[in-house]
């Protein structure tokens, strides 16, 4: 479940980062590049060494501080995608 969760909430950033003109481009692609991450820790088969884990629990965790109280949704989709990468053990 948490795996079909997670594939739900990238799926919603997706549509979020289509409709939100407010980013700067290099949010917009350091949001993509994330998002990219993501899915690869997603679509390995086992747990991913702690170093690929960093490169997106950390990435995650300062957009979720930066976008906090300029981009509500986004934050809650970001603290989603974070919850959810928990459950998985990440």
């Amino acid at each position: 479940m948490p795996k079909r969760e997670l594939e739900q909430l990238l799926d919603e950033l997706a549509r979020e980062l289509e409709q939100d003109d407010a980013l700067a481009p290099e949010e917009m692609e350091a949001l993509g590049e994330l998002q990219t991450r993501i899915g690869h820790v997603l679509a390995a088969e086992q747990t991913p060494p702690k170093t690929d884990e960093q490169a997106v629990t950390e990435p995650l965790a300062e957009f979720i501080d930066r976008f906090e109280s300029t981009h509500p949704t986004l934050t809650m989709t970001l603290g989603r995608i974070m919850d959810a990468l928990n459950k998985l053990g990440i």
